[in-house]
This record gives C-alpha cells, structure tokens and sequence, in this order.
C-alpha cells in the first residue's frame, strides 16, 4: 500500500498519495509471480486466473478499463454501508485491529498493485518469516535501534522497548512504568511542516501507527516484551561485557516468549474466531490437516491481495475509547498519528483505549462489538485526505483500492479456487451451498450487485460479468454475509486464511515448539534452554487477548489506573 514516512504500508488503513497515472495502462510484460508471494495451490494457469470478458486485465489496456469502470460501481455500493448496520455478538472490536497487526507480521509489500500501473514488476513481500513479529521488532536494537531503549548511560545495550507516557508531564518526570503505555515518539527539529511536534513514531514498522488503535494493539505487545524483560533476573556488578550480554540474553529470551505467546493466540483464539467451523475442525490436533501438501515458500497471494481484506468490514463508523460519554469517530480515529497529527502526540488522554472497551473482561462492561462481515464497509473509508481516487474518475475511499489490487495480482478466479477445494474436499460443500453450486452462487451474487444500480451505475451487462467472475476480496466478505451472518468467515474465505495461516505456524516452528506441548510447557522449555532454574512466574499462558490485557494490569498494577486502563 502507500508510501508513507519512508516505509511502505501492506495494509491500507491509512494513504497518501499515488504516482500519475496510476492504474490507467497496462504493462505488456508482466512477472508471474512477484519475489517474496505465491500462488495458493499453485501457480494457475491462465484459463484459470481471474479476467474481465476472458481477457487478462494486466496485458490488456481494454480489459483494464471495463476492470476500473465495474470496480468504481462495486466500490460505490460497498462504501455504502447503511447507519446501524449489524454488529458482531461473538467479536469484540479489539480484534478488528488485532487482526491488522497480524496483517503486518505477515506482508510488507514493496507497492501497492494499485498504484503500479496495473503491473506487479515493482511488488515485492519484504517479510520472508511469518508469524515471528519481524513487524514488532524489526532486526532487532543491533540494525534497528530507535524502538528500544538503551540499558545504561554508555548505550552499551537496548533490552525494551521506547514508550511515551500518555497523561500530563513534565520533562525530566519520572512516572510509574504503567504510565508509559503508548508507542514511543520523538520531536525532531523541522519535520511536518515546520512544527516541531513527535512526528516520528519510534516503530520497527511504520504502519503501526497508522492511527491510535493500531499503534496501542502494537504497545500492548511492546509493554508484554518489556514485562518479560523485567520479570528475568540480571546479574549485577562484574565487567561491562557480562553486563551486555546478560542484558542482551534478557532481550533474546523475552522476544521468543513473546513470540511463542504471540503465536498461541493466533492459534488458540484469533482464528477461531474468525473462521468456519467446518473448516477449523479441519485443523484441530487429530483433524485431516492442510490441503495443500507441499506448498513452496512465500505468501500466498490469494490470502494476501484477496481473503485477508476482509477485516475493513469490520470497522465500526465510531468507538467508545475510554471514559468519555460520547463515541470518537473512525475518520477522526484514523489521523491520530504521528505522521498526520504530530502536535497532538503523545496520544491525549481522549485517545487512550480502556482495554475493556475492546476486549470482553470478566465482570466489566460490554465491549465495542465489530460490525459483521459483508460487502460493505464504513462510509468513513471515504473521508477526505485518507483514502483518495486512485485516479481521475475513481471513487474515493478504502474499497476500491482493495478491489484493484486484487485483480491486478493474477490470482486463482474464484470457479478455479471452488473445483480445487471440491476435489481436495467434497464433504466442504454441504457447508457451501455458494461453492457447490455456481448457477445458484451467481444468482445470489446478481440479486446482491444489482440491487441499487442507481449508486453502482453498472449495466446489466457488467452486472452479469462481474456475477460470473467476482474480484476475491468482495466474493470473501459476500461469502461471509451470504453462509455465515457476517459472524465468521465462510468456507473459501476459511479455508484461504486457515491454508495460509496454519500453515506458516505448522511449516515453521520455533524452536520451543518444536518439543510440542502447551503454552506453558514451551515457555518453560525456553527458559531451560537459556536461563537454567529460572522459569516465569506468574506464567503469561493466557488463552486470549482479554488475558493479555490482564496479565498486564497484574504486572504494571494498572487495575486502577488513570486514564483506566481496564
């Protein structure tokens, strides 16, 4: 996705602008498949990659405008969610953003396909290792130093993370660890116009401070590594380069438990949320396993630039942050940044999440609830400055670049993707109806677009097209709507994130898990390994983000906390 401070963003919940032009020519030549992707279940051939009118959109100057002009009718019914639209009983809105940090720990795109002039040669996956929080801590403080904190005077080492307070301060006051509960920020002289506000956000992935909720899921986990830095003990007196390495063993051993922890959570509580059942039994310990037997490295572009879009349905058009009465807008939401608002950072007390607000705490308050997924998404993904036209005549906002980018990625069309999942399993299509069955899925999805032509502004025609072979990242949110209420993914949606996701966890294990076992078990194994008797204590085994949260009100004493913190 866009530039942005220097790094590139992979998950569109901020933009700026595109070079000229983008998205109006197509390539003659184009890569098959771009350095650090694949392709889910191989790379398909070209009577099965998704086309406009059977012609591949990115050789195809004339297939690529009917692509943008039908795009630009589907953006405007998806950005057309109505006032009151459903929320998600069964998904607290934590996990909205929960979800896009995930998003982050998985693909760092060189460009976004929208903006690369309808070709990929430019596209690269700059995260070769899913699922090891490269998005948290970069290289770590060795090659990216400005995230962590140094351990003494002389800068010999850097063990925590850097994080800023987030109520009222002065310079020089020292303040209870709890208080520092925002991502780190610095001023520096002459950036953002002239202003000297904390314009740089001190993160090892500049998209997670694209707004205040993402950038505070991040210091979550930030204040998770600095709790288990502090909880190992640390030799005292001796010579400066046993003091190094002790503080360097401290940072080493707390990022593998945080990245065990980090890794259970996906497993254990965020995919079951968010997946089929049918499809999740398929990877329950004793399950069938994986449908793709040997799949070759890289990610898989069908997850990446199709299913994994489907989180921006479930933003909320506003949010209840803290103990204010009245709820803060999304758009409003959307430029707490450094980058877009460095006078008002740190966060403002306004900002600060109480976690209890996102998550569902035992004994405390009925969270903010997602909104159920389906084909559209909040009209505050159309606020001027965030998200503009790709082009001149483009629609403005979030749903059509997610629906360019993925149908310029040469992706698996959706009947290739369907007989790929009914021959591997057959017995998926009773919990199907869509996929067994294409006249009556098309059906289905011709009732859906032609339903208000008057916003869309397509032709019967284009209708019928786009109901015969729909971009993956609308067909994934339809899917959902259509066999599951909107509360959980449906099966090819499932089945994309779970190949994709249970797999990297199965594929690449890290080495604590790799003698199997619980939680627990792996982070005591860990210790072991590297710090002989010590073991932590009180364990961090919690089953999911709420235990997060409260594992961390223990260790920092934020029950009472001001701003609340619970």
């Amino acid at each position: 996705m866009p530039s942005h401070g220097g790094a590139v963003r992979s998950c569109p919940f901020s933009g700026q602008g595109m070079p000229a032009g983008a998205g109006q020519q197509a390539p003659a030549n184009i890569p098959a498949t771009p350095a650090g992707f694949r392709h889910l279940f191989g790379e398909p051939t070209p009577a099965q990659r998704f086309s406009v009118d059977g012609e591949d959109p990115r050789l195809s100057a004339a297939a690529l405008a009917t692509l943008r002009r039908r795009l630009r009718g589907v953006a405007l019914l998806m950005g057309d969610r109505p006032e009151g639209a459903p929320d998600n009983p069964d998904l607290p809105a934590g996990y909205t953003y929960t979800l896009q940090f995930l998003a982050h720990d998985l693909v760092a795109s060189s460009l976004p396909l929208w903006a690369s002039h309808g070709g990929g040669a430019e596209l690269e996956n700059h995260r070769p290792r899913m699922l090891r929080l490269d998005t948290l801590y970069g290289a770590g403080p060795a090659s990216c130093p400005f995230p962590f904190h140094p351990d003494d005077a002389q800068d010999q080492s850097r063990s925590r993370f850097r994080m800023s307070p987030v109520a009222a301060f002065s310079p020089g006051e020292k303040l209870a660890p709890g208080q520092y509960r925002d991502v780190g920020r610095a001023s520096t002289h002459g950036t953002s116009g002239g202003t000297d506000g904390f314009a740089e956000a001190l993160v090892a992935d500049i998209r997670n401070d694209s707004h205040s909720l993402i950038s505070q899921v991040t210091a979550l986990f930030q204040m998770l590594h600095n709790a288990l830095v502090e909880m190992q003990p640390l030799a005292e007196g001796g010579p400066i380069g046993s003091r190094v390495r002790a503080h360097n063993l401290r940072f080493f051993v707390a990022r593998q438990a945080c990245t065990l922890i980090w890794r259970h959570l996906v497993r254990t509580d965020i995919l079951p949320r968010i997946l089929h059942p049918a499809v999740r039994a398929l990877y329950a310990p004793g399950g069938p396993g994986p449908l793709e037997s040997a799949a070759t490295p890289g990610m898989p572009l069908e997850f990446s630039h199709g299913a994994f879009r489907f989180g921006h349905a479930m933003a909320r058009d506003s949010y209840h942050f803290g103990d204010a009465e009245e709820p803060l807008a999304l758009g409003t939401t959307l430029r707490q940044s450094s980058a877009r608002s460095p006078d008002l950072m740190p966060l403002r007390r306004i900002w600060i999440v109480q976690w209890s607000r996102f998550f569902q705490l035992p004994g405390r308050q009925q969270p903010n609830l997602s909104k159920r997924i389906g084909p559209q998404i909040s009209g505050n993904f159309v606020t001027d400055g965030l998200f503009d036209p790709v082009a001149e005549g483009d629609p403005w906002g979030l749903a059509y670049r997610d629906l360019l980018s993925g149908s310029l990625a040469g992706l698996h069309s959706l009947d290739s993707l369907a007989e790929t999942v009914l021959r591997l399993r057959p017995d998926l299509a009773a919990a199907s109806p869509l996929l067994a069955d294409r006249a009556g899925r098309q059906a289905a999805l011709l009732a859906w677009l032609g339903r208000r032509p008057r916003v869309s502004r397509l032709t019967p025609a284009d209708i019928s097209a786009l109901a015969a072979e729909p971009p993956l990242p609308f067909y994934v949110m339809f899917e959902a709507e259509h066999e599951a209420e909107g509360k959980h993914l449906g099966v090819l949606g499932s089945i994309i994130v779970a190949e994709t996701l249970y797999g990297a966890l199965a594929r690449d294990p890290l080495p604590s898990e790799q003698g199997g076992g619980d939680l627990a078990a792996q982070l005591d194994r860990l210790c072991a390994e590297w710090l002989g008797a010590f073991r932590f204590r009180p364990l961090p085994a919690f089953a999911d983000m709420a235990g997060l949260v409260a594992f961390l009100a223990r260790q920092y004493r934020l029950e009472e906390a001001e701003p609340p913190f619970l």
